[in-house]
């Protein structure tokens, strides 16, 4: 056991409140083998635990930080850009992505992925990958072999997109089901799978619904997919699927929507899609950072806060333009831009 002193920024999490990023300047960590037990100023925890030796530190002490939203396979178009969102995805995202049937290129960018998470401090990633499974055993490849907790998936698309990135119904299944398989629950559970339509736009029914069978088989995985980014994204989703209520009653329809399935963006809702997030316990990744960089609009998370919707933070790079979640936080609406740092002893 021992005392780690320091700057510390015991960030709860949570960036509503009161100086979410204040930081105690003369802090510390009490850690036990590797676990953190205690935290609070200096004196605080040289009182409480005497016997310990302490160790200055020379950085800034903070929790590790979650981004539950990103694209590995496109860190390396990073801020490239190529007009709104489904202009975007066709003239720059597509082309990347399809890439990835490459191992070695797959493995090249998984270790930069991985090296980009660990230099901000980013110790949680819920993750898409690409549409080949080369590309799904290459992150978590990478992964093992880190301290990071990965949750990632084989993006599932059978229209809409380039041929080369499209995978039958009952393929991408198969496929998924493998990889479930191999990685679920691997490095005693430090690696987890999410099973990943990428949208309803690039989904037929019969896509969606087998999505929805492996949820039913593999509950305790993740299901993340996009809602509402975009104005023009909802207007195809309605010409798509002229049945359905709105955009998350596509998903509503085939069992995906509930707790442990994340919906990034959610900008553009109606006030029934509103209450079926809350109601349901889906989660909203917000990505304030691609939003504006695609111009895509501003999510109203103080509505989706008063509904009772959880609302966590993704950097969506690539069209997020930075992996570093506190320059996400900060990008966030609602949040002051400058702390003042709490000066304690």
């Amino acid at each position: 056991m021992l005392i780690k002193r320091g700057r510390l920024r015991p960030f709860s999490g949570a960036i509503t409140g009161v100086d979410p990023f204040a930081i105690i300047r003369n802090g510390a960590l009490v850690v036990d083998d590797g676990e953190v037990l205690d935290y609070g100023t200096a004196s605080e925890m040289i009182a409480e635990y005497p016997d310990a030796p302490i160790v200055d530190s020379p950085g800034l002490l903070t929790p590790g930080h979650y981004d539950a939203h990103v694209h590995y396979s496109q860190t390396r178009i990073m801020g490239t850009f190529g007009g709104g969102l489904l202009e975007w995805l066709e003239s720059v995202t597509f082309p990347e992505e399809a890439r990835f049937d490459d191992p070695a290129y797959a493995r090249s960018v998984a270790r930069e992925f991985c090296d980009a998470l660990e230099a901000v401090g980013t110790t949680s990633a819920t993750v898409f990958c690409a549409s080949s499974p080369v590309s799904v055993d290459a992150l978590f490849e990478e992964a093992r072999h880190r301290s990071l907790r990965i949750c990632a998936g084989l993006v599932m698309m059978d229209r809409n997109a380039p041929s080369a990135l499209l995978t039958p119904a009952m393929e991408a299944y198969d496929q998924s089901r493998a990889l479930i398989e191999r990685w679920h629950g691997a490095e005693n559970g430090r690696l987890t799978y999410a099973i990943t339509p990428r949208f309803a736009p690039t989904s037929t029914p019969a896509l969606l619904e087998a999505a929805a069978t492996l949820w039913e088989e593999f509950p305790t995985c993740t299901l993340q997919t996009h809602l509402a980014e975009s104005t023009d994204e909802v207007e195809w989703v309605r010409r798509l699927f002229p049945d359905a209520p709105d955009y998350l009653g596509v998903y509503e329809s085939f069992g995906l929507v509930g707790p442990g399935a994340i919906f990034a963006h959610a900008i553009h809702l109606s006030d029934r899609e509103v209450g079926l997030l809350a109601e349901s316990g889906a989660v909203v990744a917000h990505c304030p950072t691609a939003n504006r960089f695609l111009g895509s609009g501003r999510c109203n998370v103080t509505r989706l806060l008063k509904a009772g919707v959880t609302v966590q933070l993704g950097s969506d790079v690539g069209a997020g333009t930075t992996f570093d979640m506190l320059e996400v936080a900060a990008e966030a609406e609602g949040v002051p831009q400058r702390r003042r740092p709490v000066d304690e002893s």
